[in-house]
């Protein structure tokens, strides 16, 4: 089987070509595909990133090499599924003992078979830095943060004194998402009291599970994202994905300090280098999208599988053509 690192490098020594990039890259389930798990009993849906096919009480998630920033479709990084499923199994195992979680198996490379759970139209994300949409409010002179208070004289990047939870409302697929204090979350009845403190008390116990994990390889969570569903029982179930660099932020821990101090961003491994390029170029989610260099997509999908292959500690391979991802 290739190596995926042989793979990228390929579209990389024919000059990032859009012909080659499209020819590694799995958009999601075709037409023809969904006509026929519907016909089977499935029923079919379609995220920003993954495609999800439900039947009795399992759901499937097919992770496509589609990349969104600000809510929107940008384009396409080759293996970027196949390296985000990897690396969420990984995670869902690393954190057993701390949340009862929905993933089951992997049929194969790009697809996840989890336990059917009812989402919670929130997703919880917890930060551990002045980064982001945060930083960017507080630049602005915002000290109130999704029911959290910001503390006088952060600085950008800066750690928190402790992690803070900003949640943020669900929205549908290439929709915004509205940032909200949990008050806000029990009042419109996303979920109940009783099940936010939950949530909280396992988000913060999986948050620092994985800044201890990603601590041992040299990179730092800044950030991430969780979200959680409901099992047949009622339980409170972590679902969707943990600790990928598409969910979360990531930098270099050995040169951190010294890029604060001098006054520079911090190295990343995670999509943020491509939202700053939108933003380079006057895009941060209204307006015409900017088309993204291959060179940077390619350059992404590296990175994401850096991070896979030094949590895995094994060289990640395909055996799948993109039109060959099925049950």
């Amino acid at each position: 089987m290739p190596a995926i690192g042989d793979q990228l490098q390929a579209i990389s020594n024919e000059n990032y070509s859009l012909e080659s990039i499209n020819k590694h890259s799995y958009l999601g389930l075709s037409p023809s595909q969904k006509a026929q798990y519907e016909a089977e009993g499935y029923q079919c849906y379609q995220g920003k990133v993954r495609e999800l096919v439900k039947i009795d009480d399992f759901l499937y998630i097919f992770h496509s090499d589609r990349l969104s920033a600000f809510d929107k479709f940008i384009g396409v990084v080759p293996y970027k599924g196949a390296i985000l499923a990897e690396i969420s199994r990984f995670w869902f195992d690393a954190v057993k003992d701390i949340a009862p979680h929905h993933f089951l198996a992997m049929p194969n490379e790009r697809v996840i078979k989890t336990r059917n759970c009812e989402p919670i139209k929130a997703e919880v994300i917890v930060r551990g830095y002045l980064a982001g949409s945060m930083e960017r409010a507080y630049s602005k002179g915002q000290r109130e943060f999704c029911g959290c208070h910001l503390e006088e004289g952060l600085t950008p990047y800066g750690k928190l004194s402790a992690p803070i939870i900003t949640p943020t409302t669900k929205a549908a697929a290439y929709e915004h998402d509205e940032n909200a204090s949990p008050a806000e979350l029990i009042a419109q009845g996303v979920c109940s009291d009783s099940e936010w403190r939950q949530i909280e008390e396992l988000s913060l116990k999986l948050f620092a599970r994985g800044q201890s994990i990603y601590a041992n390889n040299g990179w730092i969570l800044v950030d991430t994202k969780y979200e959680f569903g409901r099992d047949a029982d009622g339980s409170i179930r972590l679902i969707d994905e943990i600790h990928t660099p598409d969910s979360s932020r990531l930098w270099k821990k050995d040169s951190y300090q010294e890029r604060l101090n001098s006054g520079k961003a911090p190295e990343m491994l995670d999509k943020e280098i491509v939202r700053r390029y939108l933003m380079d170029q006057g895009f941060s989610g209204d307006g015409h999208i900017p088309t993204v260099p291959g060179e940077k997509l390619i350059s992404l999908a590296k990175t994401y599988l850096h991070v896979a292959e030094s949590l895995t500690r094994k060289q990640l391979q395909t055996n799948l053509e993109p039109s060959q991802v099925s049950l």
